[in-house]
């Protein structure tokens, strides 16, 4: 690809100028060929530290981009118009990266890692020229700021999950994150002296690859996003659900995109965390939006909904030792399709155990369970819901 650098360098150049017409007012040469030059510079350097193993901190913004900015600055555009273009440039050269990557690597185990590697190094490059470009106008133009960059990350971020118009590409440029990216969010919470959520969200953003955005909340939460340039794999999402958080809960939002995907995912991790703290000792690790939505809508108030949990289950509620082995060996049965051999498997006993606690289940509920599959269900999930599991 290195080879292959001042050919994609041209395409994306072109892109950007689709995309922008402002770095290039009325197609006049000398924009354009800055731009060019910017675009071949950068996605060179780029693709060099990839190819020699240079890490991408240790970049530096090449003599092109610095001549874009100050053709843009003198033809009466801004900083902004200069971060989009990082932007978009990034943008379009991990489309022509991942689909070369892909192309080589497919059905390699290794593809996954690749991929992960270069998308993180990618991101800190465009980070660290952003930065340094910044960091530069402000020094030769006396650290005047263009209007809605006096912005606190935190503050564009609740704007994002407001219900107001929120810009995207300015948000991205703020906070250094792409909003139009793919996104899943996280809520991280200790729930011990030694739990440790950024501990937490940098194990799972090294499963995750892509870029993660923290933001602490106070109370030691922190949200949190993993955000992707492109769509991830459901088994990568599934690694990310696997991850041991140790004295930490972390819940889940599910995969969503641009400005409402950012906003819908951080909905969902909150209302899990909700429904998890509903338990009285709610356990430490990631916990799904999509596998306690239905416990959070049928706990939403929850003495009603114990109320009828002990109703339906009668004896089979009672809090000891065999009524939980019993509920826990029903609830693992109706979850998946009344199969007994497929529950035997899950709790690592034998078929006849299964038949055996079966019948003792439906005797302390004193009526037929298959007459009343879904209440003893949505009772049996309210009950592992308040009372944890």
């Amino acid at each position: 690809m290195l080879l292959r650098s001042g050919e994609i360098a041209v395409k994306v150049a072109e892109q950007v100028l689709v995309r922008l017409p402002q770095l290039a007012p009325y197609g006049e040469p000398e924009a354009v060929d800055a731009l060019r030059e910017s675009t071949d510079q950068n996605i060179g350097v780029l693709f060099s530290t990839l190819a020699f193993g240079v890490p991408a901190t240790a970049a530096e913004p090449p003599l092109g981009a610095r001549k874009l900015l100050r053709q843009l600055l003198g033809a009466g555009a801004d900083i902004t118009d200069m971060l989009r273009a990082y932007r978009y440039g990034h943008e379009m050269t991990w489309r022509y990266w991942n689909s070369f990557v892909t192309e080589r690597l497919g059905g390699s185990e290794l593809l996954p890692d690749v991929l992960a590697l270069s998308s993180d190094h990618m991101f800190a490059f465009i980070d660290r020229c952003c930065d340094l470009i910044t960091a530069e106008y402000r020094r030769e133009f006396g650290g005047l700021r263009p209007p809605g960059l006096d912005r606190s990350p935190a503050e564009v971020i609740h704007g994002l999950l407001g219900d107001g118009p929120a810009d995207e590409e300015a948000a991205s440029l703020l906070l250094h994150h792409d909003v139009g990216g793919h996104h899943v969010a996280l809520v991280l919470a200790p729930l011990e002296v030694t739990g440790d959520p950024q501990s937490a969200v940098d194990a799972i953003g090294v499963i995750a690859g892509g870029s993660r955005l923290v933001l602490p909340v106070g109370d030691g939460t922190s949200w949190a996003w993993l955000t992707w340039p492109e769509e991830p794999s459901p088994e990568r999402l599934d690694a990310v659900a696997a991850a041991s958080c140790t004295g930490v809960l972390v819940t889940m939002g599910s995969l969503g995109k641009g400005r409402i995907g950012f906003r819908r995912s951080h909905q969902q991790a909150r209302e899990a965390e909700q429904t998890v703290r509903l338990a009285h000792l709610p356990s430490a690790g990631v916990v799904r939006h999509r596998d306690v939505e239905l416990a959070g809508a049928l706990c939403a108030n929850p003495t009603r909904a114990l109320r009828l949990a002990i109703d339906r289950l009668g004896r089979l509620a009672t809090a000891d030792e065999m009524g939980e082995r019993l509920r826990e060996t029903l609830f693992t049965y109706l979850a998946h399709g009344c199969n007994k051999t497929r529950t035997a498997s899950l709790l690592h006993v034998h078929y006849k155990t299964v038949t055996y606690r079966l019948a003792q289940a439906e005797e302390l509920l004193g009526y037929a369970l298959d007459d009343h599959v879904i209440d003893v269900g949505a009772a049996l999930l309210i009950l592992r819901t308040l009372r944890g599991g």
